[in-house]
């Protein structure tokens, strides 16, 4: 028979370690091979303010996730033991960080989402080039169905400063993208280079900011013979010179199924500092979630794209127009179905806008299957949306149910039963299932 005082024994004490005193007297970090010890040293700012242990674990946490953010190590473990030395306080600890840099090579085959499309995606990257966070890739991706990229990137973050909250990141790259534009019977290829700068600010929103120069050859080409006229006046090389800025503000508690937030996102584009393209240009994207009872949540999607041309040229290049219509943008009609047409050949319009209601509901058996349950939601939705104008005149809209899948924590997959309601002559509708997949649908 165990006695009570063996019970007592065996049963552990509970300590309040924010009453145990503690500081950080040293730090260190072990395993820099390329990396400069300046690049390293602000994971050591926080440690030396704690004043208890429980901070010291807290901090040294802290410490761990910072130095995997730098994007220099494979692995980090954190090692706390007491202080010793002649230096040494009574109270005092040492911490280090044990580090295993990344290999001087990283390459990664898999595959990656993109607008109603999945794609092949291959990258070799040198990191840590220059010992501060510099790294150089080499990415290609191809999809059967409509974009060929390949692009040679070198980048360096700034989040070792005084100014890691904002995140700044700089970035040149040399690239070629294909883009084919099946329903309108041409592709478009560009070659050019790129120049970003990126940042987060804080106050008065949190938003995610980009700034690009773009400077390319855009040369668009026919994929058939029987393309009409309209289109084959753009054929040939063109030089665009151009700078582009997007700002996101993104409040959601989640990107693919979000119960609750606000998502806005713009792209700007003015496109003729230089070369013989001009446009001005702007899309934006916001979506507003709001929970109700049982699992239901409400939404309301939107987009808008506009483009106009400059005092240098009243010509438009196809590949910047918008379409209107298909699974991401206007639910019940076919890829460019609710757009202009020339000749039977659907090109893309100036003006285009639609909006999107949604009321989202989890799985019936969700709670049996749990985890597997909440990567899929079943909607009801109804679409409205228009091109080249915003009156109510020839509106077309779609409503119908579906089921949606997670893919990864950005993407998702739509299997919807759709019902055109209103349409014009000319439009391609898609009346029964559509599926589609993407990280931004309206």
């Amino acid at each position: 028979m165990t006695q009570p005082n063996e019970k007592r024994g065996k049963e552990s004490t509970k300590f309040d370690l924010k009453k145990v005193p503690a500081r950080v007297d040293r730090v260190k970090v072990s395993g820099l091979l390329r990396t400069h010890n300046d690049y390293v040293m602000k994971a050591a700012e926080n440690l030396f303010k704690a004043k208890n242990f429980q901070e010291v674990m807290l901090e040294s946490m802290h410490a761990k996730s910072y130095l995997h953010e730098l994007g220099i190590f494979k692995d980090v473990s954190v090692h706390i033991d007491v202080s010793r030395g002649e230096n040494a306080s009574s109270d005092g600890y040492e911490v280090t960080f044990k580090g295993k840099e990344l290999s001087r090579i990283v390459g990664s085959v898999g595959t990656e989402v993109g607008q109603n499309e999945g794609s092949l995606r291959t990258e070799l990257t040198i990191p840590n080039l220059f010992g501060r966070g510099e790294s150089i890739s080499l990415q290609g991706s191809y999809s059967s169905k409509r974009a060929n990229d390949i692009q040679l990137k070198f980048w360096k973050s700034f989040f070792h400063t005084k100014y890691m909250e904002n995140r700044p990141e700089i970035s040149i790259s040399l690239f070629r993208h294909l883009d084919r534009f099946n329903v309108s019977k041409f592709q478009n290829t560009n070659f050019g280079c790129i120049a970003e700068f990126a940042v987060n600010t804080l106050q008065p929103l949190q938003l995610t900011h980009s700034l690009q120069y773009e400077a390319s050859i855009r040369e668009l080409a026919l994929l058939q013979k029987n393309v009409p006229m309209a289109i084959r006046e753009h054929c040939g090389p063109k030089l665009a010179s151009l700078l582009r800025y997007s700002v996101i503000f993104d409040q959601r508690d989640n990107p693919v199924f979000p119960t609750q937030g606000l998502m806005i996102k713009s792209i700007n584009e003015y496109c003729g500092l230089g070369g013989n393209v001009a446009y001005i240009s702007n899309s934006t994207h916001g979506e507003i979630s709001i929970p109700l009872f049982g699992g239901l949540v409400a939404q309301l999607c939107g987009r808008l794209g506009v483009i106009k041309e400059t005092k240098k040229t009243t010509v438009l290049p196809l590949s910047n127009l918008f379409y209107c219509g298909g699974p991401l943008t206007l639910r019940g009609f076919e890829f460019g179905g609710a757009g202009p047409v020339v000749d039977g050949t659907p090109i893309g319009a100036q003006t285009y806008w639609s909006t999107g209601l949604h009321l989202w509901a989890p799985l019936p058996f969700n709670k049996v299957f749990k985890g597997l349950a909440n990567n899929f939601r079943t909607h009801l939705f109804y679409n409205v949306g228009n091109f080249n104008t915003f009156s109510s005149e020839n509106i077309r809209s779609a409503a119908g149910i579906g089921l949606a899948f997670k893919l990864a924590e950005r993407a998702r997959i739509e299997l919807n039963y759709c019902i055109p309601i209103r349409k014009c002559v000319g439009d391609k509708v898609n009346n029964g299932f559509q599926f589609g997949i993407g990280y931004e649908f309206v």
